[in-house]
């Protein structure tokens, strides 16, 4: 870019100051209060309580990961278990020697069987 481009405006973007208070933010006078610092036993009594709590909550998360894994693995396993028996059944199925099986009769042969014509009798009409 030349000085040129810069004087025209097509330049990076002149700056803008900061940026104000946002709306409702309160007085600029208005002093902050801050927390007193923790002396010594104060100190490691909340540490102590923060561990606690961490070790609790990490003690439900392990909790929830285990039962969440074997569901995850009950699912898997029984689809696995699911297939190895198809398989072992099929194997099984071509390793015995086949056995005699009885034909079945196909529709065109129960079609050319003779039938029995159904007889129906005439009612006598009441005198």
């Amino acid at each position: 870019m030349s000085a040129d481009d810069t004087a025209q405006g097509q330049g990076t973007p002149a700056r803008r100051g900061r940026r104000g208070r946002p709306p409702g933010a309160g007085s600029t006078t208005a002093t902050r209060t801050r927390r007193k610092r923790l002396g010594g036993p104060e100190l490691t009594e909340q540490l102590n309580h923060v561990v606690a709590e961490l070790i609790k909550e990490n003690r439900n998360l392990k909790r929830q990961v285990l039962k969440l894994t074997e569901r995850g693995t009950k699912v898997a396993s029984s689809t696995v278990d699911r297939t190895l028996r198809t398989i072992q059944r099929r194997v099984q199925k071509a390793l015995t020697a086949p056995a005699k099986r009885r034909r079945r009769k196909t529709a065109t042969a129960t079609a050319t069987a003779p039938r029995k014509k159904a007889v129906t009798r005439r009612r006598r009409k009441a005198s």
